[in-house]
């Protein structure tokens, strides 16, 4: 297989590893949402009611409401405030490493798909978690996340920049590396990616 005839064949298996992963909802990355659903409640337990997972999207409700345009405990407010959050911002990860991985035809497939799927279900949490601070940080105002809360937080900067490397970069990127690391040892795709090497030094 040419470096050109894989890249058609990932193109070519995105079509039914999207399809599927869009069908699923919020399925492919439920390990990851479940254990956000122990951990947000757990380290924000004056902040964070209940974490429920609707679909493809994660509502997380607060202790907090609205009252006349402002922001108050619970038991003071008109409506209870909740943010949802579109799990496929982060999970598109899981079918772009599956059309990668698949395409590659390298040995022990499935055991290694496995390990990189773990690995994706990490880092899905890491960006549950962010994007949910990001949102509390934004939907609360000012600094009543950081008052309301008995364990420390990152800075707004730090959870502004973590919520951009969890949405722009890591559904993207990390895929791209666990498939780099799945074939480093594989002889046939060493000798494609060194072909490939010299030919662009030669032209």
């Amino acid at each position: 297989m040419t470096l050109y005839r894989f890249i058609g064949f990932v193109l070519l298996l995105m079509i039914p590893f999207f399809g599927l992963w869009y069908a699923l909802g919020a399925l492919p990355s439920a390990p990851a949402l479940w254990l956000a659903q122990v951990a947000l409640p757990w380290a924000l337990p004056e902040v964070v009611q209940s974490v429920v997972i609707d679909r493809h999207q994660l509502m997380v409700f607060t202790l907090f409401g609205e009252a006349g345009q402002s922001v108050v405990p619970l038991e003071q407010a008109e409506y209870q405030l909740a943010f949802p959050l579109n799990t496929r911002i982060l999970s598109y990860s899981i079918p772009f490493y599956a059309a990668l991985h698949f395409a590659s035809r390298i040995e022990g497939s499935l055991e290694r798909f496995a390990r990189g799927l773990l690995v994706l279900w990490l880092l899905m949490f890491v960006g549950v978690m962010a994007v949910t601070l990001k949102n509390l940080m934004l939907g609360l105002g000012g600094d009543l996340l950081w008052t309301a809360s008995a364990n420390p937080l990152p800075s707004a900067n730090a959870i502004a920049l973590l919520f951009q490397f969890s949405t722009l970069i890591v559904p993207t990127v990390a895929p791209i590396m666990l498939w780099a690391w799945s074939v480093r040892e594989s002889p046939h795709w060493r000798a494609i990616l060194l072909g490939e090497a010299a030919a662009r030094r030669q032209g």
